[in-house]
């Protein structure tokens, strides 16, 4: 019955994370699709997914990160063993891009989309071999106000019509694009900026339209005070009958 009853426990809070924590829901407020990092589980529910959009009339913008994690000492270790067992050039301020995911979303949507938008993003105030999310984290962003002056972001724009369908000359194509976005970055730390369009910046403030997306913000924090409470308050199990 011990063993049961931490199965249960583990379900239970895969539930409540599912359903309640505020990262999901906020997820899923603005529209992220849940994957399981698995392609075999995620190869039909991405089809789908993408079928439906491109159906849709509605504008689209689908974010990917062909990384498919965030960059840290534990990722950078795993990218570097990657590269060297296939025999590839690491990069010094970015993981290794997968391709599968980024050219099975191009196939399903290249009848409705014309363009990639390759964007490097950098930070003022992370200096190389830092990562954003150690310098900003949402404590130091939305408690103590410590935050990125300014973000830089250098986009590229590449027509789909151009891109090889290939697997092989894809990924051979993702590798080029990552090598060149690793020299912006080297250029970045160097200079504190992306050089090659600094001619011509287009700069944006970028602030709150009005007290309401504030709220919104801490709307989903509500449902994970909630869960906190409850968790430190109640003891939750399942008691199985002896027979």
């Amino acid at each position: 019955s011990g063993n049961i009853y931490k199965i249960g426990i583990v379900c239970y809070i895969e539930l409540l994370l599912t359903f309640l924590s505020p990262s999901a829901r906020g997820m899923q407020f603005f529209q992220f699709i849940f994957l399981k990092r698995s392609w075999a589980a995620d190869k039909d529910h991405l089809g789908k997914t993408m079928r439906d959009l491109a159906k849709s009339m509605k504008p689209l913008w689908l974010l990917i990160f062909p990384e498919g994690t965030l960059i840290s000492d534990c990722t950078r270790k795993t990218s570097q063993k990657f590269a060297e067992k296939a025999g590839l050039v690491d990069h010094k301020h970015l993981l290794l891009p997968r391709s599968t995911g980024l050219l099975f979303c191009m196939k399903e949507l290249q009848e409705s989309v014309d363009y990639i938008y390759d964007m490097t993003i950098g930070f003022d105030g992370v200096q190389s071999g830092e990562y954003p999310e150690d310098r900003y984290t949402l404590r130091r962003i939305f408690f103590e106000g410590r935050y990125p002056p300014t973000i830089h972001v250098h986009v590229r724009r590449y027509a789909i019509a151009d891109i090889p369908n290939d697997e092989n000359k894809f990924t051979e194509w993702l590798r080029q694009r990552w090598t060149e976005k690793d020299d912006l970055m080297t250029e970045f730390y160097s200079k504190g900026r992306f050089t090659s369009i600094y001619d011509s910046p287009k700069i944006m403030k970028i602030q709150m339209r009005n007290i309401i997306e504030l709220a919104q913000i801490w709307y989903f924090m509500v449902p994970c005070v909630i869960v906190w409470y409850l968790i430190n308050t109640y003891s939750f199990g399942w008691a199985i009958p002896s027979v």
